[in-house]
């Protein structure tokens, strides 16, 4: 534990403390280095180091009386001594000395996370700044976190917009809780036509001024969430010409962004531009799917409330047959209400007997959360709604289609009925048949008999026991260790 915390300690930057006691210089940079340690797989003894970040953080407060930790306060002193000094005066009920620091460092944009959301568009302004969090704990609602009305938070507000410079990245931060008043609207927009800054135009958008529309829009696809705040028609056009723009990997998110945009709009010519969407050829369309057809939980009324276009629906139909994207909102409260049971089953049928299950990147072999396309947890529901010789027909399709035969174990897991996949036994050999990786097949013999299928993992056996000869030879890819672990474990002698 010591060599860690001595590392940390000596790796960390230097802080030039100019006015600060110096029996406390070297305690708080031992609180620094102890804060740095928030994950316990980072350190041994992790409850020793947390005892020990406790007792220097006593030290330290018995040795500052208030008048030293605001002076302290003001000083470029470490963030996390900052932040024990603001939590002290919130123990002790002493907001006014709260906001007394608040405004002292009212241009400090000290970060305390990352917001990757919106960090794809901007590292500085993507994140939570520490006197953004001080400006909620003063103005929101512990119970509701709600923002309250009230003269600290007017006082706060007031004190903000009076700064100069305006702190945009602040602004950015709260702009949830700045009411919609003149004042602050005009002093928004001239921040954010005089330093190109995007990041407030969300408030801007909140007062729906027509005027707006082309100011809006000069922020290229930097201008998407306050279109959703301010779906005008006018926009469409605009919308329009990045419909093939976000195709790669790289643009993953804002491609999505724009795709949550569009789903805004729900008129004749927002019906053109999605059409425009799914013929695009774009890999991405899919993705358009969930937010056509979502629905929002008000948590005030206890209600979901339907952000359902009926103008779509078509689009969302057919996205199940040509891309294998079924929206379970729409399955329950339209497919199921609009079709009836025999087409409701054709239907299904026919987009599970279209889509495949793509191919699975070697990373998810690890991963244990991984889903299987097409078929992840909420699909099986759909899957087993259709007829039985439907149904068995699946899943043999789906067994034989599995680019990687470990697969089977997610396969199995996720359909969760025996029966089936004891129908599919000529399915799975026909797949094991297909196998020339004896450390799958050692993967997949292991997991039949996890799961008790003893005619299928002897098949499996067998399967292993023809390969094993070039695995032995050392002319085939995979490991003999493999084989001579699994032959012990199950004792066998191939």
């Amino acid at each position: 534990m010591m060599k860690t915390f001595i590392l940390t300690f000596l790796l960390f930057p230097f802080f030039a403390f100019t006015q600060i006691k110096k029996e406390l210089e070297f305690e708080i940079k031992k609180y620094d280095s102890l804060s740095l340690i928030g994950d316990p797989r980072m350190i041994e003894n992790f409850d020793e180091s947390v005892l020990l970040r406790y007792k220097v953080e006593k030290s330290i407060l018995s040795k500052a009386n208030k008048s030293d930790l605001v002076s302290y306060y003001k000083q470029e002193i470490p963030f996390s001594f900052r932040q024990l000094i603001i939590q002290k005066f919130f123990d002790d009920n002493d907001t006014a000395t709260v906001v007394q620091l608040f405004k002292a460092t009212i241009a400090r944009k000290d970060i305390l996370t990352e917001n990757h959301t919106i960090r794809n568009f901007d590292p500085e302004v993507g994140s939570i700044i520490y006197n953004g969090e001080l400006f909620e704990r003063l103005t929101l609602n512990p119970k509701t976190y709600e923002s309250r009305e009230s003269a600290l938070k007017d006082e706060l507000l007031n004190f903000i917009f009076a700064s100069e410079p305006l702190n945009e990245n602040l602004l950015s931060n709260i702009q949830y809780a700045i009411p919609l008043k003149k004042e602050y609207y005009d002093a928004i927009k001239k921040l954010v036509r005089d330093k190109n800054f995007p990041y407030l135009l969300t408030y801007i958008a909140k007062f729906k001024k027509q005027e707006d529309i082309e100011f809006i829009k000069s922020f290229g696809d930097k201008s998407f969430f306050a279109i959703q705040e301010f779906p005008d028609e006018k926009f469409i056009p605009f919308l329009e010409q990045f419909i093939e723009k976000f195709a790669g990997d790289e643009d993953f998110f804002a491609y999505q962004n724009y795709l949550r945009t569009v789903a805004e709009f729900c008129s004749p010519n927002a019906k053109i531009l999605v059409e425009k969407i799914f013929n695009s050829g774009n890999p991405r369309r899919s993705f358009l799917i969930s937010p056509l057809s979502r629905s929002t939980y008000d948590s005030k009324n206890e209600v979901f409330v339907d952000h359902y276009c009926e103008l779509y629906y078509p689009y969302i139909k057919e996205a199940w047959v040509n891309d294998g994207v079924l929206d379970n909102y729409v399955f329950e409260n339209y497919t199921k209400k609009i079709l009836n049971k025999n087409d409701l089953a054709s239907y299904l049928y026919n987009g599970f007997k279209k889509n495949k299950i793509n191919e699975f990147s070697a990373g998810d072999i690890d991963n244990e959360e991984v889903e299987l396309p097409n078929l992840y947890q909420a699909n099986i529901k759909f899957l087993k709604t259709l007829n039985n010789p439907m149904y068995q027909e699946i899943v043999n399709k789906y067994i034989l289609e599995l680019d990687f035969l470990q697969h089977l174990e997610f396969f199995i897991k996720f359909l969760d009925d025996r029966q089936a996949i004891l129908n599919a036994k000529d399915a799975i050999k026909l797949r094991i048949d297909k196998e020339e990786n004896s450390n799958y097949l050692i993967y997949t013999a292991k997991t039949l008999k996890q799961f008790d299928y003893k005619e299928l993992f002897d098949y499996t056996v067998e399967a292993i026991k023809k390969l094993k000869p070039k695995v032995m030879k050392g002319d085939h890819d995979y490991s003999k260790e493999q084989m001579k672990i699994f032959e012990k474990q199950f004792d066998l002698s191939l």
